[in-house]
């Protein structure tokens, strides 16, 4: 589809979308709705950066319009974390953190790897894992949030299992340190990988992220 029959699409579905809601939803609403469909559209065709601001904003409009609906989301998202990291931890003792926002640089310096279940609404993660001095010989890492910026470099003699979900955004992923790193952008980003040596390994690692919105990337190292 040339960008022109994409433009045209966009314009008729956004006049359909103000015809169709307009009896039952706000003027901002509608817009709200229209940016999201663009911003959606923007990273499918790998436009991330236009994608980005599109999403951003429709989803500022409409927490503007809609607050009980963030308080919503919050709650589900919260109420999910606690289950999951509970199931991810198989009730074995780990740190747990809930911030509203959660900064976490861990790339320069050596620094304790614990096991650590972390929930938060914006996340700013980057862990160095060949920096880290190990508390265990199995770490679980559960990261869960409604938007986040997340970057793990590991080390090839970890054993490494990968959950990993975004919704909206990318994943870039490399299961073999001396290839090129592959990305998944767009809707509904999935990874689900375990390292051959994840039996084997005196170290082993399993990272469970799950973001609404995200640019995730995951290193493997020599």
């Amino acid at each position: 589809m040339t960008r022109k029959r994409e433009a045209a699409a966009v314009v008729l579905i956004s006049i359909g979308l103000l015809i169709l809601l307009e009896p039952f939803v706000g003027f901002f609403t509608i817009v709200a709705l229209v940016l999201l469909l663009i911003g959606v559209l923007g990273l499918r065709r790998g436009k991330m950066r236009q994608g980005y601001i599109c999403l951003a904003s429709g989803i500022g409009l409409l927490l503007l319009d809609h607050i009980m609906l963030l308080f919503g989301i919050v709650l589900i998202s919260l109420g999910w974390f606690y289950i999951r990291a509970n199931k991810a931890h198989h009730g074995h003792k780990h740190r747990t953190q809930q911030n509203f926002v959660r900064t976490s640089q861990h790339n320069r310096d050596p620094w304790m790897l614990q096991s650590t279940s972390s929930w938060h609404v914006i996340g700013d993660i980057d862990y160095d894992l060949s920096l880290a001095i190990a508390d265990e010989s199995d770490t679980v890492l559960y990261f869960q949030g409604i938007i986040g910026d997340l970057d793990f470099t590991i080390p090839e003699e970890y054993g490494v299992e990968i959950e990993a979900n975004v919704l909206f955004g990318q994943i870039g992923f490399n299961s073999d340190y001396r290839t090129g790193t592959q990305r998944r952008q767009g809707i509904w980003n999935r990874v689900e990988w375990q390292s051959p040596n994840y039996g084997t390994s005196v170290q082993r690692v399993k990272l469970v992220v799950f973001y609404v919105a995200g640019d995730l990337n995951i290193r493997l190292s020599a």
